[in-house]
Order: structure tokens, then C-alpha cells, then sequence
């Protein structure tokens, strides 16, 4: 929502730097939007699905699997109604940039045993869950 209580136009996402909704799903968050209470109930809806698919990738996190992918989903679903989960989600993709381009400049060698202390991690999880859960 802009200050003035309205919802931001294209361009107004495109100054700001955020994206807001993607484009496929606009029309009809305008037609919700058009409903008595609809704003509220739109980002209700789009705050318990954003949840579900959060709580979904937490729960997979331990497992083998794209967990922390379904979380960073979940955030972005989050992105397209609220500014605190853009501004989450723009921090995260930074710092994704940011640990590739120190990643790309390390020498192969170190990078193959980071690659390999973090598949150590998975195994240790992996057999601590396999352990644990009866």
C-alpha cells in the first residue's frame, strides 16, 4: 500500500524497487481488492499461504531435499504482499550473490573441501534424524 492507502501502480514498484505482485497475478488481486474488505482478506490469504509453505520447507530442512528452497518460496510469496519480506528476501539473494562471488574466487581445492565439510553436514544430520526418529 502507498501512504495515500491506495495499492501501488507498476511504476510506483518499479521506483520503489519493489516488485509487488508478479504481473500474472495482478488482475486478479484487483478484482479482490474491488471487494468490500477484500484487501484485508487478500493479504490474510496470501500471509497463511506464505506460512504453510514456510512451515512446509522448515520441516524439510533436515531432510535431503530442497527444504531451504520451499522457505525462501514461502518468503517470496510473502514479498508479493508485504515490504518487510521483500526487504528479507532482497537481503537473502545479496547475501547469496555475495557468498558465490567469495566462493567463484577461492581456489578449486577449497572450494571442493567446503563443498565436502558441507556434505559431511548433511550425512551427520541425516544419520542423527535416522537415528532418532523411531
Amino acid at each position: 500500500m502507498v501512504a495515500d492507502g491506495t495499492t501501488p501502480t507498476a511504476e510506483q514498484d518499479e521506483v520503489e524497487g519493489t516488485a509487488g505482485p508478479p504481473r500474472w497475478i495482478r488482475p486478479l488481486r484487483r478484482r479482490v481488492h474491488r471487494v468490500p474488505a477484500g484487501a484485508l482478506l487478500w493479504k490474510i490469504g496470501v500471509g497463511v499461504v506464505g506460512a504453510a509453505i514456510v512451515v512446509a520447507g522448515l520441516l524439510l530442512i533436515p531432510l535431503p531435499g530442497p527444504g531451504w528452497a520451499i522457505v525462501f518460496l514461502g518468503i517470496a510469496v510473502w514479498a508479493t504482499e508485504f515490504s518487510w519480506a521483500r526487504r528479507l528476501l532482497a537481503r537473502a539473494r545479496r547475501l547469496l550473490r555475495q557468498w558465490t562471488e567469495w566462493l567463484l574466487r577461492l581456489p578449486p581445492l577449497i572450494r571442493a573441501l567446503i563443498g565436502l565439510a558441507g556434505l559431511a553436514f548433511l550425512l551427520v544430520l541425516a544419520y542423527l534424524v535416522w537415528r532418532l526418529v523411531p
